[in-house]
């Protein structure tokens, strides 16, 4: 991220939102709406004296409610760029962060900004949400302290997060000596998500791992339906990691309940192997809950025209032939937005959307499809119906006249289908051509 924002050929247009797409593709007008961080980011130096100041103190969204972050703060440590940012849902206006300010950035009068950028082709890569694990009545996240996601996991075992890398239990903060991770939380459920989330497993092991190697005593138990070491070197992990100690169980984990007097849990557990059923106690419980679409993604895939598959993700044209490609020319899906993927596969779906996104940034002439409507402007009579059904946003009508945008047409017909006043005709199909093709082979 610091390489890419030193980069002379890129601009960073942080804490920004696309509000709207127009033109075509090679020539698309980006609308964009940035929100007010309320600090002049020419004048912040990311010193962190404000928010050493401000005397408010909220949940951390980036830990995930483990840490607390002040009104003014940067979101984490390797932020680019490096610049604080206010939140006046927080904000109580007591002005100290402004006094604190010896470079003058504090603006509290800063409004949003809207803007356009003209550019040739868009590249989506707006990742992933995580799963609510609330959601699970069953497993006690949210009611009992001791319930955490496997990312929180993650931000606690982080030398950056908010234990400094320690594992602890919330209740007490006590290390905890016996941990229980159920894997596929929230997915591969015909009741929540009914896809694999790909990454789970191996994250799971590695989280493990890391704890095994920080402290050998403690005693992890994974309960999976079945592991999924997909990738080269994954089932070699997987054996090192049992040699570490970790304890891996096929089996259900039917029901959690808190013990109210130490807060330890106890698990009712079906090995589905043997068949027995069994209680475990455990000190922390760890959901593996589910990849899903984020909401970002999901907002800006309207705006762009992108479909969604079922599982709500951005979905290609085709997922093995064309992966990156959307139904809109030069509008390319990458990464997570795409499907759940874990950081090898994002990289390279990345660099493929990259490659193709390049070819309509270039100067020279794009080749198309000839296969494209004709419009009888005289025959037309401005009902809109091409252009409500026209699946591209290809066509619209202007002055009472349907336009087409010969680039992002791709030739499928259905404006041609539904216009009433026959005032479209598709090119090597044109209806003369058929009438004369049905006369040839009757006559023969």
């Amino acid at each position: 991220m610091v390489e890419a924002a030193k980069h002379p050929n890129i601009e960073l247009l942080t804490y920004t939102e696309v509000k709207n797409l127009s033109g075509s593709p090679g020539d698309f007008t980006v609308t964009l709406l940035k929100k007010p961080r309320y600090v002049d980011e020419s004048k912040c130096t990311g010193c962190g004296a404000c928010s050493e100041k401000c005397p408010v103190e909220v949940p951390d969204e980036f830990n995930y409610g483990l840490g607390t972050r002040k009104a003014i703060y940067i979101p984490f440590s390797q932020a680019v760029p490096m610049i604080a940012t206010i939140s006046m849902e927080d904000c109580i206006q007591c002005k100290s962060c402004e006094r604190q300010c010896l470079a003058g950035a504090i603006d509290y009068e800063q409004k949003p900004q809207e803007s356009e950028v003209k550019v040739g082709a868009i590249i989506v890569a707006t990742g992933i949400d995580m799963y609510d694990a609330a959601k699970r009545g069953d497993y006690g996240y949210g009611n009992y302290e001791n319930v955490i996601t496997q990312v929180e996991l993650e931000r606690m075992l982080s030398p950056t997060g908010p234990t400094d890398g320690h594992v602890y239990r919330i209740s007490d903060k006590k290390v905890p000596k016996r941990i229980a991770m159920i894997q596929c939380v929230g997915s591969r459920d015909l009741k929540t998500n009914p896809y694999c989330s790909e990454v789970c497993c191996m994250v799971a092991m590695k989280n493990s791992k890391l704890i095994k190697q920080h402290d050998p005593d403690t005693d992890i138990t994974i309960y999976y339906m079945d592991l999924r070491t997909v990738d080269e070197g994954h089932e070699e992990y997987y054996t090192g990691v049992r040699g570490h100690g970790v304890n891996f169980v096929r089996g259900n984990v039917a029901r959690v309940r808190e013990d109210p007097e130490t807060k330890n849990l106890w698990l009712r557990v079906e090995d589905t192997l043997t068949g027995e059923i069994k209680t475990v106690e455990v000190d922390l419980l760890v959901l593996s809950t589910a990849v899903v679409p984020s909401k970002a993604g999901t907002e800006l895939g309207s705006i762009l025209g992108i479909d969604r598959a079922a599982s709500g993700f951005l979905q290609p044209i085709h997922t093995g032939l064309n992966p990156q490609e959307t139904k809109t020319h030069a509008i390319y899906i990458c990464g997570t937005a795409q499907g759940p993927k874990d950081i090898s596969y994002s990289v390279s779906s990345a660099k493929a959307a990259a490659s193709a996104a390049t070819a309509w940034c270039l100067a020279g002439e794009a080749t198309l499809e000839l296969i494209t409507p004709v419009i009888k402007e005289e025959l037309c009579i401005g009902c809109k119906r091409c252009e409500r059904n026209c699946p591209f946003r290809a066509i619209k009508v202007v002055d009472g006249i349907a336009r087409l945008d010969e680039a992002s047409c791709k030739g499928c017909g259905i404006c041609v289908a539904s216009c009433p006043a026959h005032a479209l005709d598709l090119r090597y199909y044109r209806d003369e051509q058929l009438r004369e093709e049905v006369t040839a082979i009757v006559k023969s």
